[in-house]
């Protein structure tokens, strides 16, 4: 049995050259009234991408989140770009029926998990041997984590297996290299309008029709792997151990899973 989450949280990123997130701070607490928001604890860390994050801690997490979204956009709107930062998790259904839409998997995701659409982001609905189909889906942590659990829901007029993935590991894309983000690049390399499949610029990944290159590999001089398997490798290099699914050990990044029976 997997546990959800039990923060939410709201993001402060500066939107001018030499932004003070203490000020914005300081602006925000005498302005805005916790106790009037049922808001009972809070707690201020940095994110990994620079900016600030607010978490909301105890029930109602992500409802208390959104009030306190909007109070801070009032308050600091011409300085910051205030977000509610989701911890993302990612599932994957299998058995999903032909005639499956993605409107239908989204409001079968939101029905089980109590989230909202603008959280959730659907893959393509692939037509597996047996015929019937399966698809990727990101929503929130908490969500995922409860629909997970459950094992089985139903979209349309069947029921869908669910498998919760392995977390996704670091990358920056700008120098496509793992273990850290954009903003704490030291790396000259920026391949951030490059496609993420076969490294060329003028299109992107999912219009590719090139064969799979791995321009990293490229650069230090390797065999160019397909990108899919670079960074299943970086996986096996990083994570440390594999996820348990299904009671199959599995490394898995994107849309590649290696299985360990």
């Amino acid at each position: 049995m997997h546990k959800p989450p039990r923060t939410a949280a709201v993001m402060i990123t500066g939107l001018k050259e030499g932004f003070s997130y203490a000020s914005a701070l300081k602006k925000a607490r005498e302005s805005i009234s916790l106790d009037k928001l049922n808001i009972e604890k809070t707690k201020i860390r940095r994110a990994a991408n620079g900016n600030m994050l607010i978490e909301v801690i105890g029930h109602n997490g992500a409802g208390k989140a959104i009030a306190l979204k909007e109070k801070l956009s009032k308050v600091l709107k011409d300085e910051a770009r205030i977000t509610r930062s989701v911890v993302k998790g990612d599932l994957r259904l299998v058995g999903l029926d032909v005639s499956t839409s993605s409107k239908d998997v989204i409001k079968a995701i939101c029905s089980y998990g109590n989230c909202v659409k603008e959280d959730i982001k659907v893959g393509d609905i692939r037509t597996l041997n047996n015929r019937l189909c399966t698809s990727w889906v990101q929503c929130p942590l908490g969500a995922a984590v409860k629909i997970a659990n459950l094992g089985k829901i139903g979209i349309g007029w069947t029921l869908a297996r669910v498998d919760l993935l392995a977390t996704r590991p670091t990358q920056c894309f700008k120098c496509w290299r793992f273990g850290h983000f954009r903003n704490a690049c030291k790396s000259g390399d920026d391949f951030s309008g490059l496609c993420f499949k076969c490294g060329d610029s003028g299109h992107a990944a999912k219009q590719c029709s090139a064969p799979p290159a791995c321009k990293i590999c490229l650069i230090d001089g390797k065999t160019s792997f397909d990108r899919r398997e670079r960074n299943v490798r970086a996986c096996l290099r990083r994570l440390g151990r594999p996820a348990q699914l299904g009671g199959l050990r599995i490394w898995r990044y994107a849309n590649m899973e290696v299985k360990f029976i």
